[in-house]
């Protein structure tokens, strides 16, 4: 495979903030294993070590190839646990990008110190950052809090480009205005539903306007227009990510496979 289809990037964050299980539901929908292991039973593919199966957290970081969109997407499960911060710190010297996981749950109210410490990391490594907000359907699971906490941290660099439907079946592609909705590993297109309508319209909103921030061409064309396409779009958050000036922030349920194809879609292009 040529270089230029690879994609190396690191998943960090809070212990328990569901990094695993995502390296493992992209191994798992793309055809790599064909079962999903969890890291309570001790089977998942990157949680190998007898430490790590016996205590049920990441020791020391694994590499999860995966294949997706004709490319080949190197994942580095890293360890969220401070006592291991070395092989954290090992990996982003391999990595072009870092997804920060943090969990519905545990981001509701303050963004746990794990993913405000994997930050710090990554904007010393000057490498782009990415948010994935785990385990949406969990119970006290609010994606739309979690989203909050993170603006309220970060600012207006914050950009959701997939977000939940609200019965919880799927995600919303905000960047295509479409809807996926989940059955096992396969995820089937559909229209955004109507109870989400009126919410989409405003984020995909925001989404344009943070995309056309990234070029003077852009901005003219969204002021004269008020839209974007979806390559004008796609383009806008690749060079706003690479220039930190966007942070991109995807919703996952990786225990269900929810998300996460879309996750791999962005990560490629």
């Amino acid at each position: 495979m040529e270089t230029k289809n690879i994609r190396n990037i690191a998943l960090l964050g809070h212990g328990n903030s569901g990094k695993t299980s995502l390296a493992e539901s992209m191994l798992f929908v793309t055809g790599a294993i064909d079962r999903m292991g969890k890291v309570s039973d001790g089977n998942t593919v990157c949680d190998y070590d007898a430490e790590e199966i016996s205590r049920q957290i990441t020791i020391s970081t694994a590499v999860a190839p995966v294949e997706y969109g004709g490319c080949k997407i190197n994942v580095l499960d890293c360890p969220g646990y401070f006592d291991f911060v070395g092989d954290v710190l090992c990996a982003l010297r391999a990595v072009e990008c870092g997804m920060i996981v943090t969990s519905a749950k545990d981001t509701a109210d303050s963004l746990p110190v794990g993913g405000q410490r994997s930050w710090n990391y990554l904007k010393n490594a000057k490498l782009p950052v990415m948010f994935c907000i785990s385990k949406c359907n969990e119970e006290h699971g609010d994606y739309f809090k979690a989203l909050e906490t993170l603006k309220g941290k970060y600012g207006s660099i914050i950009c959701p480009v997939t977000i939940p439907t609200s019965d919880g079946t799927g995600v919303i592609d905000l960047v295509h205005n479409v809807a996926y909705i989940t059955k096992g590993n396969k995820a089937e297109k559909t229209a955004v539903p109507a109870a989400d309508a009126g919410h989409v319209e405003d984020l995909r909103a925001e989404l344009m306007e943070a995309a056309a921030g990234a070029t003077e061409e852009l901005m003219e064309k969204f002021f004269e227009t008020m839209e974007l396409s979806t390559e004008e779009i796609r383009e806008g958050l690749r060079l706003g990510l690479k220039s930190g000036e966007t942070i991109p922030v995807f919703c996952t349920a990786a225990k269900e496979n929810v998300g996460v194809k879309r996750l791999m879609e962005f990560i490629v292009n």
